[in-house]
């Protein structure tokens, strides 16, 4: 009896959240009638309506969302005994379904993978590599892994490390079309633009606290920062990326630093999960490999005098 109350408690919560029969079926791995069959039973046990159903849309009732909140405070110690016991047996099982940009992941992440899959034999990794901010609820991912600011308010955040975009080019191409002596120069060389931000073409620079703004002219544009390194490493143009993506280039001498005392302003790196959800083991040991993997990515990356704004 115990575990039909359980079911029919986690099939209220996931319809609760997506205000859809049908979504919270795929989540749980049910048919529709089977979900509704059991909110209904849920109903009729406490002797009144948790959900209001047109053909249209679902809503709570009053009743439904204060016992929403005991509902998920059941599941949360639920998910929390559970979480404990595995980390005490040591084994991580299941899937873990994450989001990673695809720059971030193939330079730090993928590399290692083979160390955290070593270390956790019995569990399946599905990863996801774009630059898309993906809906973590709707697409019912446990974990993403985000650059830059955060503003989804259902979502609990935790801070990695730190990232900075800076300018480089290739000794080729400076040769070729000169190098400029300040971020206004920008507008008179082929640009490699990374598509993220509202406007793309708009590079916001600054050097000791002070802020520059140049609308650069985009010989290239694309979502993926390692196609913008390739293009760069041949001479195609300047480019402003994350400095993880450029280190190693920068380092052999592939690449150099254009006007290297600016730097797009210091960004965060994030893992994020759903607000509304204990975080299970499996998810704290991915997010803890993904730090180490991100831990010092930025050095190196800051103008030479540290700039007073965060």
């Amino acid at each position: 009896m115990l575990r039909n109350q359980l079911a029919e408690i986690a099939c209220f919560v996931e319809v609760a959240h997506r205000l859809s029969f049908a979504q919270a079926a795929v989540r749980l791995g049910m048919h529709v009638s089977g979900v509704s069959r059991a909110v209904a039973a849920l109903e009729s046990r406490l002797g009144v309506r948790l959900l209001q159903r047109t053909t249209r849309q679902v809503g709570l009732t009053e009743a439904g969302r204060a016992h929403l909140a005991r509902c998920e405070a059941v599941l949360a110690e639920i998910a929390e005994a559970e979480a404990a016991a595995s980390a005490t047996g040591g084994a991580l099982r299941g899937r873990l379904r994450a989001s990673i940009p695809s720059g971030l992941g193939l330079a730090h992440l993928t590399p290692r993978l083979g160390e955290f899959l070593a270390a956790h034999p019995e569990l399946e990794l599905d990863l996801h590599l774009s630059n898309r901010n993906v809906d973590l609820v709707e697409e019912a991912f446990d974990v993403a892994i985000r650059v830059g600011e955060l503003r989804d308010s259902r979502l609990v955040a935790r801070r990695l490390g730190d990232s900075r975009r800076i300018l480089v080019a290739s000794a080729a191409y400076l040769a070729a079309a000169g190098r400029p002596r300040r971020p206004a120069d920008l507008d008179r060389h082929a640009c490699l633009v990374l598509d993220v931000g509202a406007i793309a073409e708009r590079w916001e620079l600054e050097r000791r606290g002070h802020g520059e703004t140049v609308r650069v002219r985009a010989r290239v544009r694309s979502n993926n920062a390692l196609a913008l390194l390739d293009a760069c490493r041949v001479g195609v143009g300047i480019a402003l990326l994350p400095q993880f993506a450029v280190a190693d280039d920068l380092a052999a001498g592939r690449l150099v630093r254009v006007l290297d005392a600016w730097a797009a302003m210091e960004q965060g790196i994030f893992a994020i999960y759903p607000g509304n959800r204990f975080i299970p083991a499996k998810v704290r040991a991915f997010v803890e490999f993904v730090e180490t993997c991100v831990r010092g990515v930025g050095a190196g990356a800051r103008p030479r005098a540290r700039a007073s704004r965060r």
